[in-house]
């Protein structure tokens, strides 16, 4: 049987580059897609670190969103369907709001685009792993000697 050093060197360099690649934390900045709401009090105090939630006009028994106001009073959301969101808020004294955002349909384009850009979140690190993997097949091919022959 011939001696193939390259062929299990090979494997191991693949099979350890597979966990490196399955492991990617990423994000997107896409301006104009979400909608930003403020809360604030009559005095112009933001209403900071109050729940929050957010129904789509698609499901309006269930939230589409949930969370706590930021320390300035910000909430966001990515609506993805046109129409009247739901928006309620109320603070821990009972004190609120709850409204309706109107999402007009032409400002959902920049949220689909998105979506079908971020698509295939796989694809990407298992096409790299089969390209490295194919380098170095075709290295451990290339170094392959017929039986017989010396090593120089």
């Amino acid at each position: 049987m011939p001696h193939r050093p390259l062929a299990p060197l090979a494997a191991l360099l693949a099979l350890a580059a597979a966990p490196a690649l399955a492991h990617e934390v990423l994000h997107e900045v896409r301006p104009g897609a979400g909608v930003a709401v403020r809360v604030y009090e009559s005095d112009d105090e933001a209403v900071a670190g109050a729940p929050f939630e957010v129904w789509s006009p698609a499901d309006p028994k269930t939230p589409f969103v949930a969370g706590r106001t930021d320390r300035h009073g910000w909430l966001a959301f990515v609506p993805d369907a046109p129409g009247a969101w739901r928006l309620r808020v109320v603070e821990d004294d009972g004190h609120g709001l709850d409204v309706r955002v109107q999402v007009a349909p032409g400002s959902l384009q920049a949220v689909e685009v998105a979506a079908r850009q971020a698509g295939g979140g796989l694809l990407g690190p298992l096409l790299g792993a089969a390209g490295i993997a194919a380098i170095f097949a075709v290295l451990a091919l290339a170094r392959r000697r017929p039986p017989g022959k010396p090593v120089p």
